[in-house]
């Protein structure tokens, strides 16, 4: 580096602790000579050939490398990702991860803490095959819409660009400014730099309003030329051409560099998109071009998910397209199309699939935006992967290391505090889970029958016996305690039988949890029960096919948003008639036409009440992570966890539900003290659980704490409240799934 522009920038007090800059480590000697530091690693060059990249190691021959990577946030559970708060152990252990499941590449957005890329210096010394790095610079999308034309932004955009060169050659100090790391970086990884992809998934709207207010002059560089493109491209080729010619100037290298594409914005023509916008606009990587002066070259870099756009669902070419194991395919039919009109190599930089216990979009060969297991997410994810390979890329990158809990999903976004997201784990919103990572909130119990587990859990004991009917099912009716618990994710209820028996009949038995969490008093119960209780939202559990959590329809807050899309009468839900409670549904397509065709595909929503049976311990060989029951005959107890979100929470972490929102709106949150939970069993007489009439006051058999006149009492729990959630990490199944995959391919060198 050239060490006196670099004093000239940052000062010498800005420059103390960076003795060491240009050199790999935090705990190297500096030297301001230009010579190596022994023990320092290999030198690398980075360029971009026909089929992909290609690295040469220590002046010696170029080879290829192909893509196996993940790509890393900043945000972990209780922070935002602006407040840069990954902290140096975590990122070792991390890398470290990677480096077990074969990922030889880290995509990143932006600049992190100084502890990534120390951690990257240090992993790379120590281990033979490195991780290298694709670099980001971010922009973000509301700053963009914002500006309308980016050519305003043009200045700030190569500021940040440079500051991102500056961090990877180890030679700047950032000051601390809110939603941005800093402090000094004095890791040299430049080595270890793939390339650069800046920039984000292009909004049409402003790549429209750019095209439309400026004139189309294209961009003519030392590095990079864009001459015969649209202003939005010749602006992408002039801000790359700045960052390239910067890193020359300043250090004498040069490395590959791209920008951010998506299918939205992609070169081809989609008639059967129903979306205008989303096929209104063209940004094509092959408009910006190296010039000779730049052997580095540039390349594609995609986002490319199986569920959006419409498209891809619609277009009969992708949704028959046969792929390389003779299965139809549309995510490989379009990757085959995408790739055969591009003449840069392409790399798939993001893709993924989450999984989330909610859902936001379908694929129509079920790579769809949420409700997968663990297992699958990861099955899916090598699919993919190989997809990518066979279609002739340059590689991919997953989407994402870690899940991030401040995420938000278009469908569920107005549901929850947008100030305390991160705060805790909201496992309905599919964009919370696409992690190879998870992060499991300390202290949950893990739904598999555990009595150990409920120790501390608020616990209420029968008052008074049950009703016996002599027909064999008495002690499966009969409950002998109720207990509650609750997590950053999850709150918990644990029903304890006398004997569950062996195997339960359904038939015979149900059960009924009654919750309320609004203080609005007692309500008439559904499925005929003779009975009231502070009732907000109903579980029943009639078995793997027959339970369902149900809300009172003036606090269905689907209805509220979606209910006239939905065709709902919303008279009924403003006004519900005692007793009905409704189903609990999340919207994933508000409908459409396809343009080439005329068809209409309607509005769509799923009962996301609908209970799923299984075992929810990550330890446990039958481990389903999307399980909500667990029933243990071997501890007479039936388990069930429910999302925060499931019960209009919108901050657990404060105590804070959705208010009246018929009258108040969405946002007006209020607090609540605690939840009443009232248990009962009953003898349902069909599948719908209607219960069966009794002689007496009530058809309940038994209830905890008891029923009584014609109504059940309940238990109050009060759940705790935190600051920073505490949790656990943990790599899910489908990060081993995808480390699986990765390896077979680097053993095959490829």
């Amino acid at each position: 580096m050239r060490r006196r522009r670099f004093l000239g920038r940052v000062g010498v007090a800005g420059a103390v602790g960076t003795a060491g800059c240009g050199f790999r480590g935090d705990d190297s000697v500096g030297r301001t000579d230009g010579v190596r530091n022994e023990g320092e690693g290999p030198s690398r060059r980075f360029r971009v050939a026909e089929n992909g990249f290609e690295v040469a190691v220590d002046g010696g021959e170029f080879a290829p490398l192909s893509v196996r990577g993940v790509n890393l946030g900043m945000a972990k559970p209780g922070r935002f990702p602006g407040e840069a708060a990954i902290t140096r152990a975590e990122y070792d252990r991390w890398l470290a991860a990677m480096g077990d499941l074969h990922v030889n590449v880290v995509r990143v957005y932006t600049v992190h803490p100084p502890a990534f890329y120390r951690a990257l210096a240090a992993y790379n010394r120590s281990h033979a095959d490195p991780i290298y790095v694709l670099h980001g610079n971010w922009i973000g999308e509301e700053t963009l819409r914002e500006a309308g034309d980016v050519f305003t932004l043009s200045a700030a955009f190569d500021r940040s660009f440079r500051r991102v060169i500056d961090a990877v050659h180890g030679a700047t100090t950032i000051e601390p400014k809110p939603g941005h790391a800093s402090g000094t970086y004095d890791a040299d990884v430049s080595d270890s730099v793939l390339g650069y992809i800046v920039g984000i998934e292009w909004p049409p709207a402003v790549v429209a309003e750019t095209d439309r207010v400026n004139d189309q002059s294209g961009y003519d560089g030392e590095y990079l030329a864009a001459r015969d493109a649209s202003p939005f491209e010749g602006w992408l080729a002039a801000r790359l051409d700045a960052g390239v010619a910067y890193e020359a100037a300043e250090y004498d290298a040069r490395r590959p560099a791209a920008f951010t594409n998506w299918v939205t914005t992609d070169p081809l023509s989609h008639p059967y998109e129903p979306f205008v916008a989303e096929d209104a606009v063209s940004v094509d990587p092959d408009a910006v071009a190296a010039t000779d002066a730049y052997d580095a070259g540039t390349f594609a870099a995609y986002h490319v998910y199986p569920y959006y756009p419409p498209l891809l669902n619609e277009t009969p070419a992708y949704a028959n397209h046969t792929d390389h194991r003779g299965e139809p395919n549309s995510y490989a039919g379009y990757l085959t199309d995408l790739v055969g009109a591009t003449d840069h190599p392409l790399l798939v930089a993001e893709f993924g699939v989450p999984s989330s216990r909610g859902i936001a979009q379908r694929d129509v060969h079920g790579r769809d935006q949420g409700r997968h297991t663990e297992a699958e997410q990861g099955a899916i994810l090598g699919a993919m992967y190989e997809d990518i390979r066979e279609a002739g890329t340059a590689g991919g990158v997953v989407f994402s290391w870690h899940d991030e809990w401040f995420k938000r999903t278009w469908n569920l976004a107005h549901f929850s505090d947008p100030d305390r997201r991160p705060h805790w784990s909201n496992v309905q919103t599919p964009e919370q889970r696409f992690g190879l990572l998870g992060f499991d909130p300390e202290g949950a119990v893990p739904l598999d029958g555990s009595a150990d587990a409920w120790t501390d859990a608020t616990a209420a004991s029968p008052e008074n016996g049950p009703i016996r009917l002599g027909d064999g099912a008495d002690a499966a009716r009969e409950l002998t305690a109720v207990r509650v618990t609750s997590d950053a994710a999850y709150l918990s209820v644990r029903l304890e039988l006398a004997d569950l028996g062996a195997d339960i009949d359904w038939t015979t038995t149900n059960y009924l949890l009654a919750l309320g969490i609004t203080d609005r008093g007692g309500r008439a119960l559904p499925y005929g029960l003779s009975a009231t209780a502070p009732a907000d939202f109903v579980v029943r559990l009639g078995g793997p096919d027959a339970s369902r959590v149900t809300v009172d329809p003036r606090y269905d807050a689907f209805a509220y948003e979606y209910g006239a899309e939905a065709g709902l009468d919303l008279g009924r839900y403003r006004d519900p008639d005692p007793g009905v409670f409704a189903p609990l549904r999340m919207v994933i397509n508000r409908g459409y036409t396809v343009p080439e065709t005329g068809e209409r595909v309607p509005f769509e929503s799923v009962e996301t009440g609908r209970l799923r049976y299984g075992n929810g311990n990550p330890d446990s060989p039958e481990y389903d992570s999307l399980a909500d029951v667990h029933v243990s005959p071997s501890s007479d107890a039936i388990e069930v966890r429910l999302p925060w979100q499931l019960l209009n929470v919108a901050d657990p972490s404060r105590r804070r539900r959705l208010g009246d929102f018929w009258t108040e709106g969405l946002d007006a949150y209020e607090t609540f003290a605690g939840i009443e939970v009232a248990a009962a069993s009953y003898v349902p007489t069909d599948s719908e659980g209607t219960a069966t009439p009794l002689d007496g006051s009530t058809n309940v058999t038994h209830a905890v704490p008891r029923a009584a006149e014609g109504g059940l009492r309940s238990l109050s729990f009060v759940p705790p409240t935190w600051d920073r959630p505490a949790y656990t990490e943990r790599l899910k199944e489908s990060g081993r799934e995808v480390g699986a995959v990765f390896e077979r391919y680097a053993r095959r060198g490829a």
